[in-house]
């Protein structure tokens, strides 16, 4: 039929195993409360003598190791203070090593506190340094364009007014005012940040700040002797003679008077020295 499960053959073969037999349960007889008395007062007097003979056991074994016993007291004794001596010893040397920490972290706060101060006082140093060195700069190259800016003008108004003679001789005269001042500003300049410089910074700074102040004051004097090479011929005679009419002809015409007021000529070294 369909609805039937085929039956299947069996594969494995179990043991049924029996469950072992329980022991008989105890059964203690009733006694009434007068034996129980009696055997809880026996119990009890066992227990006392058993007691008793612990204790005595007890005694007579201190007894006999009395000398081990205090031996063993003492050894302790020393071996307690040894303890506290390593003790006290330990602590000492844990208080020595927190004060040699303490030194060395105050140390530690000193130097950075000196090394903050250091870098600071340099960085405002340096920075001073550099803020002179560029208005020096600027003003030298405002003085410049300045007189370059007047000369021009000079120039013009002279090709207005037909005195190109008289302006050529104001332009070498400022020329060479002007060569004198840029050589002394350079001068002035070298040796005022030199002297700031070795005093003031190490020497890798300071070897570096003077060939800054080199390279500039180089190319100063190059542009000074720029404008000193594109002169002619013309124009450096122009200056001797103009350098002769302005000192040494003014110069020999008031000798001339001093020898006609006084009646005598004076030695060459007094002159006065008025102008």
């Amino acid at each position: 039929m369909k609805g039937q499960v085929p039956a299947k053959p069996l594969r494995f073969l179990q043991r049924i195993e029996r469950p072992v037999p329980r022991p008989p349960t105890p059964e203690v007889e009733i006694l009434d409360d007068e034996e129980e008395n009696k055997q809880l007062a026996v119990i009890f007097l066992q227990q006392v003598i058993r007691g008793r003979a612990i204790q005595n056991n007890m005694f007579e074994g201190k007894e006999k190791r009395r000398e081990l016993i205090n031996e063993l007291r003492s050894t302790h004794a020393l071996q307690e203070r040894e303890q506290a001596m390593k003790r006290e010893e330990g602590q000492s040397t844990l208080a020595l090593q927190r004060q040699r920490q303490l030194h060395e972290h105050k140390e530690s706060l000193i130097d950075e506190s000196l090394a903050d101060l250091e870098s600071k006082s340099l960085g405002e140093m340096m920075d001073f340094l550099t803020k002179e060195l560029v208005r020096l700069q600027e003003e030298r190259r405002i003085h410049a364009f300045s007189m370059l800016a007047e000369r021009q003008r000079r120039i013009r108004e002279a090709e207005e007014s037909g005195r190109r003679q008289l302006e050529i001789r104001r332009r070498r005269e400022e020329d060479e005012i002007f060569k004198q001042v840029v050589k002394t500003h350079q001068v002035t300049v070298d040796s005022y940040l030199e002297n700031i410089i070795s005093g003031s910074i190490d020497t890798t700074a300071d070897n570096q700040a003077r060939r800054e102040i080199e390279e500039q004051a180089n190319a100063i004097n190059d542009l000074a002797y720029a404008v000193e090479d594109s002169r002619d011929q013309l124009e450096s005679e122009e200056i001797v003679a103009d350098l002769v009419h302005c000192f040494l002809i003014p110069e020999a015409k008031k000798q001339t008077v001093r020898e006609k007021g006084t009646g005598g000529p004076q030695p060459p070294g007094d002159y006065d020295n008025s102008n």
